[in-house]
């Protein structure tokens, strides 16, 4: 069994992916080898990546949710959520930090990821706060729509309201922890607990 947070950057996919691995998951959050690259490029959404790894969350997977279905049945599918204009801005601030173009020849592999992924997930590479909020809102319609039937299959998370052990560990078939969920992590905590 697979296990992909399908939510979009910004909603909780980096507390999502050390949750996951505290309940015994190998979880890659947002790969960018040149490796994946070339294969979303060549629309082989069999990754060799999830050769080595329990699943993947962020925007690496958000817009691929029906191929990864069909390519591993019998996998859970969660979706993070959040309040649409608390997540603008968490976007926007991302964004503004998170260059598309970078002239480090080391950085090529991960900026034409960069612009892959904000195209086929949002339509542009910039901010604009119209474009996402729509962006939004589709994705969130068309998962549900998806998944609709599938209950056993599909969850709605909002780690940004609150939402913890007490959703996810019932829906992955695990105790619930009595410990604190982990709640919006700098990547380089998520990277420092990762590789513990």
């Amino acid at each position: 069994m697979k296990v992909f947070g399908i939510g979009l950057s910004r909603t909780g996919t980096k507390s999502l992916t050390i949750s996951l691995n505290k309940l015994g998951f190998n979880i890659v959050h947002y790969p960018n080898d040149s490796q994946t690259l070339h294969e979303f490029m060549a629309g082989n959404y069999d990754l060799s990546i999830l050769q080595d790894c329990d699943g993947i969350t962020d925007i690496t997977v958000a817009a691929y949710y029906a191929q990864l279905d069909r390519l591993f049945p019998n996998s859970k599918f969660i979706l993070t959520v959040r309040d649409k204009e608390s997540w603008l801005k968490a976007v926007e601030a991302h964004w503004h930090n998170k260059p598309i173009f970078d002239t480090n020849p080391e950085n090529q592999d991960k900026m034409r990821l960069r612009r892959f992924l904000r195209l086929a997930v949002y339509g542009t590479y910039t901010f604009n706060a119209d474009r996402l909020a729509y962006v939004y809102d589709l994705h969130h319609k068309n998962v549900l729509d998806y998944f609709k039937d599938r209950p056993e299959s599909f969850l709605v998370l909002n780690i940004c309201g609150g939402e913890g052990w007490e959703v996810l560990c019932p829906f992955l078939d695990k105790p619930i922890l009595r410990e604190e969920f982990p709640a919006m992590y700098k990547k380089s905590i998520l990277k420092q607990m990762l590789a513990v």
